[in-house]
């Protein structure tokens, strides 16, 4: 951990406050007879998945299909990854494409629906996701987020345990994507052309320890993702808080062996506002180190998404403009995080 980490006086309540947060189980879709091809407990699935999304807009899945092992590899390779020396990682500091590793408390959440003041995080993490080509037209130009991973020294496995993590992981987001479909009376392969070649990263996440808080200190403030849906494995030490519609922090319980699934900022803005972004944030754990394992899955990065046709009529017109993932996301990540201002692209409307 860094010497110069800063300090501040720890606030006993708050403290408390965060950390005695109501407990409550998530809800729960079990996805295995839907994975097996039985069609009625897919229109099932899909009526709970609408009645979430615009609610809570936080669930789990079981029977998802993700092999344990790729879970734990990938686990075992955070765990090594953060073990590596300063020096190494910050060989392969992150990049406009968001890959690479970013030092422990080096993001500064400066603007948030959430909160008011400057957030500055207590983590260090390392992103990486879909490859592509040395001659794509967008990766010729240097357009923002279409980049290539970019590994450090001294992980040799690492690789091989991310790739396998990131296809698990694609799949089972575009197995989910039929559901979407039906939950909004939409033909059944509505949403195949926009994921042909689906963008997906990851961001392995380490928390040090931190019993004793400062007041609006946590490992990560208060946000809703970029994504489309991200996908969230049962972790080593519990860490993550979610926002209810009435404005309360929980701690999310769930089975096992579930995969935590919460809906970002794209198909919030897809759905014309109807599925919930949902707030989360994390609290430093008590004693253990934890790693986190989220994947964060949207369509192709340069698809613009317009307002779903059954999410408008005339009483309820498009609340936004078509934007595609790329878009919105090299925009919010400048706004939203300074080191990334370099990159800034134009607002989105």
């Amino acid at each position: 951990m860094p010497a110069d980490t800063i300090m501040a006086a720890v606030d006993p309540d708050f403290t408390r406050q965060v950390r005695m947060a109501d407990r409550r189980p998530l809800p729960v879709l079990d996805l295995g007879a839907f994975l097996s091809g039985d069609k009625p407990a897919g229109k099932d699935l899909a009526r709970q998945l609408r009645e979430i999304a615009g609610g809570l807009g936080f669930l789990c899945v079981i029977n998802h299909g993700v092999p344990p092992a790729v879970l734990r590899n990938i686990q075992n390779q955070a765990t090594q990854l953060f073990a590596l020396s300063e020096d190494t990682k910050l060989a392969v500091k992150v990049d406009q494409h968001e890959r690479g590793y970013l030092p422990f408390r080096s993001t500064v959440v400066r603007e948030s629906r959430y909160h008011d003041k400057a957030q500055i995080d207590y983590y260090e993490a390392f992103n990486f996701g879909t490859d592509y080509a040395d001659d794509d037209p967008q990766v010729v130009a240097g357009t923002r987020l279409f980049g290539q991973n970019r590994w450090p020294d001294g992980a040799p496995d690492l690789p091989a345990a991310a790739l396998a993590y990131t296809d698990a992981m694609a799949v089972l987001g575009k197995s989910l994507l039929p559901l979407w479909a039906e939950a909004f009376d939409l033909p059944a392969d509505f949403f195949a052309p926009f994921f042909t070649n689906a963008h997906g990263y990851v961001r392995l996440i380490h928390y040090p320890p931190k019993p004793d808080l400062a007041l609006n200190e946590y490992g990560l403030g208060a946000h809703s993702d970029t994504c489309l849906m991200t996908f969230l494995p049962h972790e080593n030490e519990p860490g993550i808080q979610v926002m209810d519609a009435d404005g309360n922090w929980f701690w999310p319980e769930t089975p096992a062996d579930a995969i935590m699934v919460n809906f970002g900022q794209l198909l919030e803005r897809w759905s014309n506002g109807f599925v919930r972004a949902t707030p989360h944030r994390v609290i430093p754990p008590m004693e253990g180190h934890r790693y986190s394992l989220p994947f964060f899955f949207s369509p192709n990065l340069d698809q613009r998404c317009e307002c779903l046709p059954t999410c408008q009529s005339a009483d309820n017109p498009p609340q936004y403009e078509p934007i595609s993932f790329q878009e919105f996301h090299a925009w919010y990540m400048s706004r939203v995080y300074a080191h990334f201002e370099a990159f800034d692209d134009p607002a989105p409307q």
